[in-house]
């Protein structure tokens, strides 16, 4: 399935949230013509959220080494979606808001 997506694998962690592991993905040939990213957890459903145009990989990096320090009811990939109904990943914490 991920070959016939051309998904490029960036982490694995472990999810605490619930309680299974995350593979990380960047999709960079979504339909949408957005990239995104694809976390696909074991004995979850997929999930999947928008990277704004103008971030580079160091911003993904930056915005997923933040998920290690991350504590609450979710992870924080799905924070945009899940508290502000953001399909677009957004660095909340800094003072973004979704568009």
């Amino acid at each position: 399935m991920t070959e016939a997506r051309k998904l490029s694998l960036v982490d694995t962690r472990n999810c605490p949230q619930y309680k299974t592991e995350a593979k990380l993905f960047i999709e960079d040939e979504h339909p949408s013509g957005l990239r995104q990213l694809v976390v696909q957890y074991e004995g979850r459903p997929e999930f999947a959220a928008a990277i704004p145009d103008d971030w580079t990989e160091q911003d993904i990096s930056d915005f997923l080494l933040r998920a290690l320090d991350a504590v609450g009811t979710c992870p924080l990939w799905e924070v945009p979606e899940r508290l502000y109904g953001s399909p677009v990943l957004f660095r909340w914490w800094a003072g973004e808001r979704p568009d």
